[in-house]
Parts: C-alpha cells; sequence; structure tokens
C-alpha cells in the first residue's frame, strides 16, 4: 500500500467505495497496530501480519512469534504474511529461516489463516514448506518470480499465485510463461508497492495506482480483456480473504 499522505489520499479516492480490496501485509511482528491505525478504516484495505526473514526475527524468532501471535488474534487481521524464504539477501541461514517459516506457517493452520508466502531463491525449500499446509489453509505465493515449471508445482500442491509489475520486464519471458498457465481461480495480482513497479516507470515506487498496468499485461498473456481479469481476481480475493465490510 501506499505511505506517504499524497498518494494515500489519491488511493482512498480512488478505490473507497469500489468493491476493489487491497490486502496489505505485514513484514515486522509489531507493524499491526500502525498501520491498522493508518489504514484501518478504509473499506478496501485488508491486513495481513507476518515476520519477513529479516536479521532481528531470525536471531530471536521466539519473541517476534509471540508478538505476532498477538496481532493474528485481532479480528481485522485476515491473512498470515508475509513471510518466508529468502536466499538472495540471506540474512540467516536456511535452517533459522525455514524455523521462523515454519512457525508462522503453523500458527496460520491453527487459526484458519491464508498464508502469504515471501520466496526468493528459494522455490525447492520454499515448496517442501508450503506442501505440509497448502492442504489445510490458502497458500499464495506472493510476488511469484521463478518459472513455468515452478509454477506447476506450486499449483500441484494446491497453492495461489500471485504476479507483480515485474511481469512487464523486458527479461521477464519466463514468468510470463508462469502466469498465462495459471487457472482463472488461482490468479491474484499485486504491485508489491513501493516496489516492481510495472513499465514504463519501472525503478519508480509504485502504489496501487500503478495496478492497471498489470492488469494489461496479464490479460493480454492470458487472452482475456482486463475486466474480465479484474472481476476473476476479486472473486478470489474475495474468497482468499474474508473482511467484514468490504
Amino acid at each position: 500500500m501506499a505511505r506517504r499522505p499524497g498518494d494515500l489520499a489519491a488511493v482512498a479516492d480512488r478505490y473507497r467505495g469500489s468493491g476493489v480490496m487491497i490486502l496489505d501485509p505485514g513484514v515486522d511482528d509489531d507493524d499491526f497496530l500502525g498501520r491498522k491505525r493508518l489504514l484501518g478504516g478504509l473499506d478496501f484495505v485488508a491486513l495481513a501480519a507476518g515476520i519477513w526473514p529479516d536479521a532481528g526475527p531470525l536471531s530471536e524468532p521466539d519473541a517476534s512469534l509471540s508478538r505476532l501471535e498477538v496481532a493474528i488474534s485481532d479480528p481485522d487481521c485476515v491473512a498470515l504474511g508475509e513471510c518466508g524464504l529468502d536466499y538472495h539477501w540471506m540474512h540467516g541461514d536456511e535452517r533459522a529461516q525455514e524455523h521462523l517459516f515454519r512457525a508462522q506457517a503453523e500458527l496460520a493452520a491453527l487459526r484458519g489463516l491464508p498464508l502469504v508466502v515471501h520466496s526468493r531463491d528459494a522455490h525447492a525449500p520454499t515448496l517442501a514448506v508450503v506442501r505440509d499446509y497448502s492442504g489445510t489453509i490458502p497458500v499464495i505465493i506472493h510476488c511469484f518470480g521463478y518459472d513455468d515449471e515452478a509454477a506447476r508445482d506450486y499449483l500441484a500442491v494446491g497453492c495461489y499465485l500471485s504476479f507483480a509489475g515485474n511481469l512487464t520486464y523486458k527479461t521477464s519471458g519466463a514468468l510470463r510463461a508462469a502466469c498465462s498457465l495459471v487457472p482463472d481461480d488461482r490468479l491474484l495480482l499485486e504491485t508489491d508497492a513501493p516496489y516492481m513497479n510495472p513499465m514504463p516507470r519501472r525503478g519508480k515506487p509504485s502504489s496501487p495506482l500503478d495496478i492497471d498496468r498489470t492488469y494489461l499485461a496479464a490479460a493480454a498473456l492470458r487472452g482475456t480483456e482486463p475486466e474480465v481479469l479484474a472481476e476473476q481476481v476479486g472473486a478470489t480475493m474475495a474468497t482468499l480473504f474474508k473482511k467484514k465490510t468490504l
């Protein structure tokens, strides 16, 4: 979601009362209440809470998980995430990352919450974890960054795949191949704001106002109209992320 006041006002003007749902994920164990104060009054925003595999929580996982348990007990928390494995930045070793990831997946399963998963340069170990939970709770591979073979792996165990603005980048042929094969009811689209701004604004901070270009690209790949794709993704969002009012 947008965080700068001007951007947030513009996003609110566009989406308030529209029936659109935007999921605002968590990345720190203590960020939920602040985001709820900022965004909780917006009818189109649903909130998640999660712990990204950063150095702090990886070094003190028990304390971080205890704080997260409080956040996900809030009735306005509709999902757990983003959480997962990042072998690109590698802020902790594989064992520490898997422990933190799997502990959050257990919490999501206990609460019956969808699990929003971050996976970078870690397809095989991510798949090994999510296959243990995707039959019990919805598992969303956020900002999907792999190829069509990996997409088939995740789909085979029941995951949903969410694509961001990098779908439009010249070097993203493998990503486009993956997007084209996802069933309609397993596809999500996102901005990963403030990152992954779709072309031609690559490298500039993104916001939900930039999502249209990703929809245009995905619709062209899938041989459909953007409006039809938006209805399909919206229906999937409404199924996955239950909010008290929309």
